[in-house]
């Protein structure tokens, strides 16, 4: 754990957080103001943080949480959030997240997770109970990533689509997704199907090894922006890539931070 990754990683998430909301923006109504998903309870106390609009907040102010978080994640692209505005982003994100649960999507659940690890995630020189809080969240985040890739391809193995190579035919063959023409090469398509797939069970060794790990990051940074300009599920593909930062080691977070500032 270092000041620099876990720098980069906070920049990353709000930038993430501030697109996805002003992506967002034009489907507000239906999404926050006036939500076609039916209200979904959260039973026991987390309900009064993560449906905040089901317990204590009217759902007259879902817009006004929204540019409030808004500003939040635009203040922490520029300054380390203190602990309780991160709070609030965390509680205010699920609880928009819980109002619109019908356009969820796995990016969306990731976050959910990492906003609420973000918390207890400082990379200053604190000691004592907050500097082991800091720890486990750090590695909370990290292996948060690691599951998520794990589970994602186990889940695969229970069809057929995945292990027989159609999966990335069928879904391309959908006038919805796409690209129609990969659907018209099943040699490729097969492919880039099982490539995924061992692709994912792979990752989570690969990144432990600093000879893998950024080839793989490449790969699936690649994969992801697949799934955002052809699925329609940009919130899902950026927020993958977005917690890769947190996997990088210092003087990787460090070349990354001062390569893409304008000199």
């Amino acid at each position: 754990m270092n000041a620099a990754t876990i720098r980069l990683f906070q920049r990353a998430v709000h930038f993430w957080l501030l697109g996805y909301l002003i992506t967002a923006l034009p489907a507000s109504e239906w999404l926050w103001d006036v939500p076609v998903s039916p209200p979904l309870p959260v039973p026991g106390p987390l309900g009064y943080l993560m449906n905040a609009f089901g317990t204590w907040l009217p759902g007259g102010l879902a817009l006004p949480v929204v540019g409030a978080l808004m500003l939040f994640a635009a203040s922490g692209l520029f300054r380390p959030q203190p602990m309780w505005m991160t709070f609030l982003s965390w509680v205010f994100f699920t609880s928009l997240v819980q109002r619109a649960w019908l356009a969820s999507c796995g990016g969306l659940l990731l976050m959910n997770n990492v906003l609420f690890w973000m918390i207890f995630l400082r990379g200053g020189s604190s000691t004592g109970p907050r500097s082991l809080l800091a720890e486990l969240a750090f590695w909370a985040i990290r292996l948060q990533l690691i599951f998520t890739y794990s589970i994602t391809g186990l889940h695969k193995l229970t069809g057929t689509s995945w292990l027989d190579g159609t999966a990335v035919g069928i879904v391309s063959s959908d006038p919805l997704f796409g690209p129609l023409w990969l659907a018209q090469l099943p040699v490729l398509s097969k492919m880039i199907t099982w490539a995924l797939l061992v692709f994912q069970f792979i990752f989570p060794l690969a990144v432990w090894f600093r000879g893998t790990k950024l080839p793989f990051m490449a790969f699936g940074a690649l994969f992801h922006l697949g799934t955002a300009l052809w699925m329609g599920i940009p919130e899902m593909g950026f927020a993958f890539i977005a917690c890769y930062a947190i996997w990088l080691d210092e003087d990787e977070a460090a070349f990354t931070r001062y390569s893409v500032q304008p000199s």
